[in-house]
């Protein structure tokens, strides 16, 4: 799913298409077929290196910080009003 819309270049839906990833490669990491998981690394590497508001969230889900890593939008408006 999450090629299906960096294929299409709908740069509005990249970040469900980084939790698609993320979610992708725990079910290959889980499945033993992390070859697979390379394979889909440079396939998304080799033809949307230029799409430069989706590559550098696709190295962080590589790097193993996805947007589930990441504070919500009210955990991160809860640090914001502590301060």
């Amino acid at each position: 799913m999450g090629l299906r819309i960096v294929n299409a270049g709908k740069s509005r839906y990249y970040g469900a298409a980084l939790s698609n990833f993320e979610q992708a490669k725990q079910c290959y990491e889980k499945a033993d077929l992390k070859p697979l998981w390379m394979e889909t690394i440079e396939k998304v590497m080799n033809n949307h290196v230029r799409k430069y508001s989706f590559i550098p969230g696709f190295k962080r889900v590589v790097a193993g910080k996805g947007p589930s890593t990441e504070p919500s939008i009210i955990e991160r408006a809860k640090m914001r009003w502590r301060k």
